[in-house]
């Protein structure tokens, strides 16, 4: 037998918050991947029941759709500008970021399209309105911007999850920005 506590803590010995919770669950997620992130691991931090903690974030599901958000909270931020390429430049250059810091957000994405929030919808679409303005035409703008966040995905997720030094190198956001400058260069 444990002296393991029973469900929520008193509050005299600890207060739970979402936000704690979340940003434990992040970095387990960020070390583990996807199979790391379980409410066992989780209560253990905390030195609570698993049962305490779903009442504060819900389910699993739950805590993956609140980290995505706070994860791609900011990646739409931009300054204002008239120039699509720089805009699109920053879109993608800002996406890529957050893919470098957390790929394992990334790959859950990629895996479970519910993830998908309205903040990385409008990233999209303020790409494909850029790349619109870019090419001055509806349909090759679409495509154009299909052609950007793919190899934004591309390169993202294949930087983020090197283990090593690979022949050509250690794959950086800097390789990153050589490319996308070369794509956006060709119109």
């Amino acid at each position: 037998m444990t002296n393991k506590p029973l469900g929520r803590p008193t509050n005299d010995k600890l207060i739970l918050s979402k936000d704690d919770i979340l940003k434990e669950a992040l970095k387990i997620l960020d070390k583990q991947g996807e199979s790391g992130l379980s409410f066992r691991k989780l209560a253990n931090v905390f030195g609570v029941t698993a049962m305490a903690l779903k009442h504060h974030v819900g389910s699993r599901q739950d805590i993956i759709k609140s980290l995505v958000e706070i994860v791609y909270k900011n990646v739409n931020e931009t300054t204002i500008t008239n120039d699509s390429k720089d805009a699109i430049r920053t879109l993608v250059g800002n996406y890529c970021k957050c893919v470098f810091r957390h790929p394992n957000i990334s790959r859950l994405l990629l895996t479970d399209h519910s993830l998908i929030n309205k903040e990385l919808i409008d990233l999209t679409n303020s790409i494909r309105k850029h790349a619109i303005l870019l090419v001055n035409d509806k349909t090759e703008g679409i495509l154009f911007a299909d052609v950007i966040v793919d190899y934004t995905h591309g390169f993202a997720l294949a930087a983020a999850s090197q283990n090593e030094k690979t022949d050509i190198g250690v794959l950086t956001i800097n390789d990153f920005f050589k490319g996308i400058d070369w794509i956006l260069g060709r119109v």
